[in-house]
């Protein structure tokens, strides 16, 4: 038991704070700058990028860790995710509906929707597991809940704040910046699932911090040089946001601050991938949904604090239990039979 508290608990508590000051960095940094998403993913996961190689050079030099097969398709199959997920994360932190403690909850529905992908797989939920998915549905309501549904989708939470996105042209400015919020947080949390199961095939065959740290460096070189080329082809700011005028004002500060936290994150969640199961890790991990809210509220002294803290703590307990259930283990064993 004490082992597990050394080398699990610790290391994902601590994890599990750095990541929820993630969120409110990324927050701080559209509050307090110009910047537009391309550019805060361009310069946060280049300065990651660097950050890890420094890590990597100094511990090991030019050596190549001894992995295990199957590593680098693990590692290309995270990037894909992440590509997809941390650009609605930043997007939705850019915009003025995209508080963190409205986000950060949305985002932890990822371990209901895997148990969703193991339906489709045959792979189906015992009762613990059935009860975690009531207790995320329940967190999800009183999350969006504002008043009696006008239309009959709006008994189906989440995704009644999807339906909007049809009536596009009748909703108000802050209703449009809501529904785009919820389409992000949900769109996050599905690949999400995906990037979970990734995450931990990756640095289990890496088999050790080295391979951990490639690994890493990796994923966040490529998602930089692609975000780089997105912004390259298609720039998603105005002319007096230009990202050379912007490095002069000091706006490196929030992409570093974000770089140290990232790399921190990593260094102390993922390397409990090969201590216990991934789904533990996953959900204890989740605890950082309860921090983003509450750093919400005193730091940005964002609205319905008390309904969003009771929101996230049931979409919590509902993750524990989902974990405890066994079905994302399998999901994770059928996905190597699938070829990764």
């Amino acid at each position: 038991m004490l082992e597990f508290i050394i080398k699990v608990l610790i290391p994902i508590i601590f994890g599990a704070v750095a990541f929820s000051l993630i969120g409110v960095t990324k927050r701080y940094a559209f509050k307090k700058t110009k910047l537009s998403p391309l550019q805060f993913l361009i310069l946060a996961y280049g300065n990651s990028t660097l950050l890890f190689a420094v890590i990597y050079l100094t511990m090991w030099g030019f050596t190549l860790p001894n992995v295990l097969p199957g590593f680098w398709q693990a590692v290309i199959g995270a990037t894909f995710a992440n590509f997809i997920i941390q650009w609605c994360n930043t997007k939705a932190s850019s915009l003025d509906q995209g508080e963190v403690s409205l986000t950060a909850p949305l985002q932890a529905m990822t371990p209901g929707l895997i148990t969703g992908l193991a339906v489709l797989l045959g792979e189906y939920p015992g009762k613990i597991g059935v009860a975690g998915i009531f207790l995320m549905i329940c967190g999800s309501y009183v999350l969006l809940w504002t008043k009696t549904p006008e239309h009959w989708y709006g008994y189906f939470g989440p995704l009644s704040k999807l339906m909007l996105l049809l009536h596009w042209k009748k909703l108000t400015q802050a209703e449009r910046g809501k529904a785009k919020v919820m389409a992000l947080g949900l769109t996050s949390a599905t690949f999400g699932t995906v990037g979970l199961l990734f995450d931990g095939l990756y640095t289990r065959r890496g088999q050790d911090t080295q391979g951990l740290v490639l690994a890493s460096m990796t994923l966040v070189g490529i998602l930089s040089i692609c975000y780089g080329v997105w912004y390259a082809l298609r720039p998603d700011n105005k002319s007096e946001q230009k990202l050379g005028r912007l490095l002069k004002t000091g706006i490196i500060k929030y992409s570093a601050s974000f770089a140290g936290l990232w790399v921190l994150h990593v260094l102390l969640i993922q390397p409990t991938y090969n201590e216990t199961f991934v789904a533990y890790t996953g959900t204890l991990k989740r605890f950082s949904i309860v921090g983003s809210v509450l750093l919400g509220y005193w730091l940005f002294r964002e609205q319905d604090f008390k309904k969003r803290l009771w929101a996230a703590t049931l979409i919590v307990a509902g993750a524990i239990l989902v974990s405890m259930d066994g079905v994302i283990g399998n999901v994770r064993d059928k996905v190597q039979l699938l070829g990764f």
